[in-house]
């Protein structure tokens, strides 16, 4: 990392504004749920009036404004297998200077597993400003590689616990996932869960059954995709389904494989490889899908199952968290009890046939926009930072 880097900037028209400071190991165009989730957070944040300070972590370093957005990458080092990089050494001294020339008001991490969290928060300490952590993991990382899921949990064990005890209030983005940090660290935690930017989502005018499936998220060992193509097979070639669509919708270390698999797999010619899509894109093949979410991943709140019930699609799932509380407010959503190819077959099958309503458009819009959720993070952090002048035993500041 070069130090330059880290320069604060010294005239700002957000004088008076709450001035959030987002720190994170990674920040579009890398893709991912964390991604989205801090990018539309951070996006909203200045909508409703903040000033907002990104710094993540890339290939190379730059400090741009994006979208009202300050974004300043640094550059990233020790790569392991696209799941984790490091910053440079004394990067948490840097950025402890730089939060206090910029004036920051609250510092915002995300995910204890990785690295910048462990220096937004420790920056944050030196610093003396407050801290929101927000847990995106339901439980310990999951990966083929047995020796980095080794490492994970010893990090777990180690610096995540550590950076969720510092934290002055601590999010989780599911129920599960607010159990998951209460096991890990013995903190409680909200439960602040991810949203959309519905103006991207507009109201669906579906009105035929779904024709295809669909696959959408990154590919990586555990969310799936090999298991939304044996599906597809399945429906294919033996349940009558011959004029099945199938989308694949993301991009990963393991696109190659996919292609590999799709050409061995017999039904090529059926199966649509979009790779990484624009919104569009993803809203038009899932508009009359069914969205087939098998992972076995430790899934916090999976955006994309958000996704397919905003673009009017049916969603056949695992269990995973982000189930309950979208079934809960009309979510067209089946959830596979047992953990086996057959059932999750057959519900697909039973999706395609008879496909339950949509969510009213009014229930999104009041429950899983990120225009309401900004402003539920605003009231967050205001009462993040009276707790804390309260605590130092002075008034809170006006922001």
């Amino acid at each position: 990392m070069q130090e330059s880097g880290l320069k604060a900037v010294s005239e700002d028209a957000h004088h008076d504004a709450l001035r959030v400071a987002i720190v994170v190991n990674s920040y579009p165009p890398r893709l991912g749920g964390l991604e989205s989730h801090v990018f539309q957070l951070a996006s909203e944040l200045v909508k409703a009036g903040a000033h907002v300070l990104v710094v993540c972590l890339s290939t190379s370093a730059s400090d741009t404004v994006e979208q009202g957005v300050r974004v300043v990458r640094l550059r990233m080092h020790f790569p392991i297998e696209s799941i984790i990089s490091f910053p440079a050494l004394g990067t948490t001294r840097r950025l402890s200077r730089l939060l206090t020339e910029e004036r920051i008001s609250v510092v915002s991490t995300h995910t204890r597993f990785f690295p910048m969290s462990w220096v937004g928060v420790d920056a944050a300490v030196r610093s003396r400003i407050p801290i929101i952590h927000t847990e995106h993991g339901a439980g310990f990382v999951r990966v083929r590689s047995a020796s980095i899921q080794f490492f994970a949990r010893l990090v777990d064990l180690t610096l995540g616990r550590r950076a969720l005890r510092r934290a002055d209030r601590v999010l989780a983005v599911s129920a599960q996932s607010a159990q998951f940090v209460t096991r890990l660290s013995g903190v409680d935690s909200t439960v602040f869960p991810n949203a959309l930017q519905l103006e991207f989502w507009p109201p669906t005018q579906k009105t035929q059954p779904p024709n295809g499936i669909a696959f959408l998220g990154r590919l990586v060992g555990g969310k799936g995709w090999e298991t939304v193509i044996d599906v597809a097979v399945e429906l294919i070639t033996k349940r009558g389904f011959d004029d099945l669509v199938v989308h694949v919708l993301g991009d990963g270390p393991e696109s190659e494989l996919l292609r590999l698999y799709v050409q061995a797999s017999g039904i090529a010619s059926s199966v649509q490889i979009h790779g990484h899509a624009h919104v569009a894109t993803i809203r038009s093949a899932l508009e009359r899908s069914v969205l087939v979410n098998p992972s076995e991943l430790a899934e916090g709140f999976q955006v994309t199952l958000l996704e397919a019930v905003a673009s009017g699609a049916q969603v056949v799932s695992y269990p995973v968290p982000s189930i309950a509380p979208l079934l809960a407010d009309g979510g067209p959503m089946r959830q596979v009890e047992v953990d086996s190819f057959d059932a999750l077959v057959e519900c697909v099958a039973d999706a395609l046939r008879n496909p339950l309503p949509p969510m009213p458009r009014g229930t999104l819009e009041s429950r899983w926009s990120w225009r309401v959720r900004s402003h539920e993070y605003l009231d967050i952090a205001q009462s993040v930072i009276a707790a804390r002048a309260a605590r130092n035993g002075r008034g809170a500041r006006s922001v």
